[in-house]
């Protein structure tokens, strides 16, 4: 009989990214200065994990009925200025 993992120990059976269009333009060609100082802001990647979707996340209509959200890892940007130490998230930063 096989060993039943930890939930925590599983791979994640999906992944998302959300990016609205002026947050994607930021993403690719925006100058990365901060807004209040004028510093350089460096870019880091976080993430969190849950069982099932987050309402209005992953369409489930019937075109993406295969998609397993068992485990899904959500992944989102936070950009931190080097001088000031202020923390944006790329919705902040388009505004």
């Amino acid at each position: 009989m096989k060993k039943q993992k930890n939930w925590e120990e599983k791979k994640s059976t999906a992944f998302y990214y959300s990016f609205k269009p002026r947050e994607l333009k930021y993403f690719l060609f925006g100058k990365k200065r901060c807004p209040r100082c004028g510093g350089k802001l460096t870019r880091s990647k976080g993430s969190f994990t849950t069982k099932g979707a987050l309402p209005n996340t992953i369409n489930t209509s019937s075109d993406f009925n295969f998609i397993d959200t068992t485990k899904v890892k959500y992944y989102y940007y936070i950009y931190t200025c080097q001088e000031c130490q202020s923390q944006y998230s790329l919705e902040e930063l388009v505004i």
